[in-house]
């Protein structure tokens, strides 16, 4: 299959095989490839800008990188099943595991939580400064992580989240935990799953590669990679061995870990001795 521009990738993991959803703005279609590369499904009326891209079990969810347009497909039809409409263009999107929400980040920083199912819109809050890069979720779509060109991470409760948007005299969200030791642009996020131990890599303009745990209430990160080039993207192996980021040269740089850490392990290792019976 050839495009004649580059295009926006997604990974689709299914229980009998894992695909590969392609889109094409200027061509304003996506296809769902196997693993020979063959066309399974195409998507039409598909123009995501970058990190615009997602899918929710059977759905795909594009955010238009023109337009302040997001499009849900769903039934294996090729048009979109239904259109909502933000306040503002959006950068990156996320749907949750469980196919129930949609998050999506703007050019002004804000935050937008939708209802996947119905469209509907379900609370907007000021995440950042300028606007957001990057979205992840971890621990089971118990938390959402924000990155953005102020050089902030967030974490997020989704409880607190859906509190908020069930209230309309509910205050404004509040992060879990806000990290600021990168000095530029965040420009990925990626998770490690392992609970509320879960490692969060976050890549930079600034030229490093910074790792988070998700338990810890500390600013300071748990370690940290220089690079030469400003970093573009990021990715951590599931089982904590090894972190690898690209830069804006088009090269990938692979940082392995002197150990491999059990974050259970790890965690107990953290606490005075004399807490860890209580903990366990």
């Amino acid at each position: 299959l050839a495009f004649t521009c580059p295009p926006r990738l997604t990974a689709v993991l299914r229980p009998t095989a894992a695909m590969l959803l392609a889109a094409a703005p200027e061509q304003g279609v996506a296809h769902l490839l196997d693993e020979q590369g063959q066309v399974v499904r195409s998507f039409k009326d598909c123009r995501p800008g970058p990190r615009g891209l997602c899918t929710a079990r059977a759905a795909v969810v594009s955010a238009e990188a023109s337009r302040s347009f997001t499009h849900v497909w769903a039934g294996g039809k090729e048009q979109p099943q239904y259109r909502c409409q933000a306040p503002e263009r959006l950068g990156p999107i996320l749907a949750t595991s469980d196919a129930a929400h949609v998050v999506g980040g703007a050019v002004s920083g804000k935050l937008y939580l939708w209802q996947l199912s119905t469209g509907r819109l379900l609370l907007a809050w000021n995440g950042h400064f300028r606007g957001v890069t990057a979205l992840a979720t971890v621990a089971t779509d118990g938390y959402l992580v924000t990155a953005g060109e102020d050089a902030i991470l967030h974490v997020w409760s989704f409880a607190s989240l859906l509190s908020a948007a069930a209230s309309d005299a509910a205050p404004p969200p509040r992060a879990l935990r806000t990290w600021t030791a990168h000095t530029l642009s965040v420009t990925d996020v990626a998770v490690a799953e392992c609970g509320p131990h879960s490692l969060i890599a976050s890549a930079s303009l600034d030229q490093s590669l910074r790792v988070w745990r998700l338990a810890d209430g500390v600013r300071r990160c748990l370690h940290r990679v220089e690079a030469s080039a400003p970093l573009t993207a990021a990715a951590i192996d599931p089982a904590h061995r090894a972190l690898y980021a690209g830069t804006s040269e088009g090269s990938c740089r692979r940082d392995v870990a002197e150990r491999q850490p059990r974050c259970r392990r790890e965690a107990d290792e953290r606490q005075p001795r004399g807490s860890r019976g209580a903990a366990e």
